[in-house]
């Protein structure tokens, strides 16, 4: 994952226990950490991604309803490294010792970033995007392309779920979470804001709501010359371009 730009001071964590609030059962092996999240004010977050990380990876993830709550299944015996975040609001990581039962439940608390900063990173993606839009007038017939407002109105719950309706492609569910992007067997290079993930998933880098625009080449047909490798000319390139930047 490409490390957040801004990181600001303003978290507070506490193990909480919340009666009544005990996700529905459901089959599961290792342990689990719940929790909600809210804002300075108290207020629930919903939409916030909560993941499990190792070193810039992202292993799983869910994300929080409406009423802020989340669950992670399944998640490794020990210490596990977490981060949190949401449009808007500041990054946070912190770890958690899944083996103290305490510890499992979470009771997090986000500070918004300011709007002055919000202001500076909408007006470097218009002039980062430019490219973007270039190909989109002049290359549509090779590859597909989503906007923020295409993606709005899609409502993917994973990014991979833009390519469900692609010709050719096929969605499949991962085990570490989200899915599986293959075309024609192959797993399509993924690219995020110019800088290649060798073999990482769609879902494992990005979450919808962080996506400023997303162009997909089934093949090197129209493929832009700096992205072009020998090796991948059949399975496809995934570029992705960010609102963090």
């Amino acid at each position: 994952m490409v490390p957040a730009r801004f990181f600001l001071p303003a978290v507070a964590l506490v193990a909480a226990t919340f009666e009544g609030q005990e996700p529905r059962a459901v089959a599961v092996t290792g342990p689990t950490v719940s929790g909600v999240v809210r804002d300075v004010g108290g207020l629930a977050l919903p939409n916030v991604e909560v993941g499990v990380i190792k070193g810039e990876r992202l292993q799983q993830f869910v994300i929080t309803g409406a009423d802020g709550k989340f669950l992670l299944t399944g998640v490794t015996s020990g210490v596990v490294p977490l981060r949190v975040r949401r449009i808007g609001y500041a990054v946070q990581f912190f770890d958690v010792d899944t083996r103290i039962a305490s510890s499992r439940v979470l009771d997090i608390v986000l500070s918004a970033v300011p709007n002055e900063l919000e202001e500076v990173m909408v007006t470097g993606n218009e002039i980062r995007l430019r490219e973007f839009h270039d190909r989109k007038q002049n290359r549509s017939s090779f590859g597909k392309f989503f906007e923020q407002s295409d993606i709005r109105k899609l409502g993917p719950t994973h990014s991979s779920d833009l390519f469900r309706r692609i010709p050719g492609i096929v969605i499949a569910t991962a085990p570490a979470g989200g899915n599986s992007i293959r075309i024609r067997g192959c797993q399509p290079m993924v690219v995020l804001d110019g800088q290649r993930v060798p073999g990482a998933e769609l879902d494992e880098v990005i979450h919808p709501t962080d996506i400023a625009a997303i162009e997909f080449y089934p093949s090197s047909a129209g493929v832009p010359a700096q992205y072009l490798e020998r090796q991948n000319r059949l399975c496809g390139l995934v570029l992705v371009w960010t609102r963090t930047q």
